[in-house]
């Protein structure tokens, strides 16, 4: 029984190569990455454990299928790895328009103002939490106040700079732009 069982491994090749390079040239790019595939899948079905399978068209074309998929998660990994998406991309020049430094100095110097206008405490609070990363807790025992008190402190200082923020776009609007 063995015997037969081998010997019809052997015709394996002969019987189903053609078949499976025309199957995998329906999906693959080309005929020689079909038959690429094909011979994958053969390479595959002779180091797998004969006893294992019982029907080798089905693992040859499951395997062959599998590797065309594996073949095309890789293009698209590589083709994903090479390209930049186009808002990412500068076409002119890599250094901001002047327009924006301007924005950003001046907005930089009202976020400076507002926090001078702050409380030393409430000041400190936040510089902790958001400039040195401390956690609220921390901040609470260093300062010998509440938890509760920090989160306080966190939220007006946020929302005092949001209402400056929002005064300077309501007074470069008003003015058409220019706030200088």
């Amino acid at each position: 029984m063995r015997i037969a069982v081998e010997s019809s491994w052997i015709g394996l090749p002969r019987w189903y190569y053609g078949r499976l390079v025309r199957f995998l040239r329906r999906r693959a790019r080309s005929t020689e990455d079909a038959a690429d595939l094909a011979q994958d899948a053969f390479a595959r079905l002779a180091a797998a454990d004969i006893r294992e399978i019982r029907k080798p068209a089905s693992f040859l074309f499951t395997t062959a299928l599998n590797l065309l998929r594996d073949r095309a998660r890789s293009a698209h990994a590589r083709h994903a790895a090479y390209t930049v998406p186009a808002e990412e991309t500068q076409l002119i020049c890599p250094a901001p328009q002047a327009e924006r430094v301007l924005d950003g100095e001046q907005q930089l110097r009202v976020l400076e103002a507002a926090l001078r206008e702050l409380s030393p405490k409430g000041r400190a609070v936040f510089v902790l939490f958001h400039f040195d990363g401390m956690s609220q807790r921390d901040i609470a025992d260093r300062l010998r106040i509440s938890v509760s008190m920090v989160e306080k402190y966190v939220k007006q200082a946020l929302s005092h700079c949001e209402k400056r923020l929002k005064e300077l776009n309501t007074e470069a609007v008003d003015n058409r732009g220019c706030t200088l």
